[in-house]
């Protein structure tokens, strides 16, 4: 096997032919090579794939795709554990996987939260050999998610057939559009301040606060609150000290951003990236899976880390 790399593709598919023309060579040459294949699939397409697959249908590991992560940092922490799981064996030449977000019944936000996953899937894993395609049914998926799928994969595959997707974004310039941006005007509920060590037992305090007045479920302010602790912690460590911490909400997102004082330190804007090799940046991978979105950026000469929560959970 030569240096790893990461291939990630969109399938748009109108017609169970169409889905059948790619997941037949994808799934079934894995099998056929021995390497480990895992379908998330909604029932209707699990049933269509297992009968065209016939007896080869034995060597795909089926999960339901809300099982294999119903959020956008469930679905990035199951792709990193089912990459370490067979990984670790060093005999697959490919690790692939057959995964359909999950897309129904989703607000605007949780929509957004997972369209910028599918775009950070691409650095988050670049250095792995992770054999990524993402289905989407055109019958099902509304037109404006489907679209967003060619701005979030590097290629589309229509069956046998593979392309270069020409309206792909890097990824660093998508999840630059606009997400640190300065507000044009101050949120009605802002809630925060300035932060020094002594200050961290409060901010936890303060974040389940927060989060307990909008009425988000208890283990979700656990989450936030960790959260907050632990880039608050990365301020202290190794961005001068002191900093600030603000809360405010977006529609249905908590959102909350640590900044620090000092001179702006770049952070890159997928750090914390699993494998998380660096040890630096192993908190950054956790709190990516606490949070729907994580976005760093630089804003007024200073470092920002912007937290969203969906306030459903």
């Amino acid at each position: 096997m030569g240096d790893p790399h990461l291939t990630h593709q969109a399938c748009l598919f109108g017609s169970d032919e169409e889905f059948l023309a790619m997941a037949l060579p994808f799934v079934g040459h894995g099998v056929d090579s021995g390497d480990p294949v895992l379908a998330a699939l909604t029932p209707a397409t699990a049933a269509l794939l297992r009968q065209a697959l016939g007896a080869r249908s034995r060597g795909v590991d089926y999960r339901d795709p809300a099982a294999f992560g119903h959020r956008p940092p469930d679905r990035l922490a199951a792709i990193d554990g089912y990459w370490r799981e067979h990984a670790a064996r060093g005999r697959a030449e490919r690790v692939r996987i057959l995964a359909e977000p999950v897309w129904a019944g989703r607000s605007a936000r949780e929509v957004a939260a997972w369209t910028y996953l599918e775009s950070a899937l691409t650095p988050l894993f670049g250095a792995t050999n992770l054999w990524l395609v993402c289905p989407y049914d055109t019958r099902r998926v509304p037109a404006h998610v489907a679209e967003a799928a060619c701005l979030t994969h590097p290629e589309l595959v229509q069956g046998g057939r593979t392309r270069a997707s020409d309206a792909f974004v890097p990824p660093a310039a998508f999840a630059a559009g606009g997400a640190v941006a300065e507000p044009t005007s101050l949120p009605g509920d802002l809630m925060g301040g300035p932060f020094t060590p002594a200050d961290l037992p409060r901010l936890r305090r303060d974040a389940l606060a927060y989060a307990g007045r909008l009425g988000v479920p208890r283990p979700r302010a656990l989450d936030l609150a960790f959260a907050v602790n632990e880039v608050a912690s990365n301020v202290i460590l190794h961005g001068g000290g002191t900093g600030s911490v603000w809360f405010w909400t977006e529609d249905d997102e908590v959102v909350c951003e640590v900044a620090q004082d000092t001179a702006y330190l770049a952070v890159p804007p997928f750090a914390g990236s699993p494998p998380a090799l660096d040890e630096l940046c192993g908190g950054l991978w956790i709190v990516r899976q606490l949070c729907d979105r994580v976005h760093l950026g630089s804003m007024g000469g200073r470092s920002v880390v912007r937290l969203h929560l969906l306030r459903g959970g």
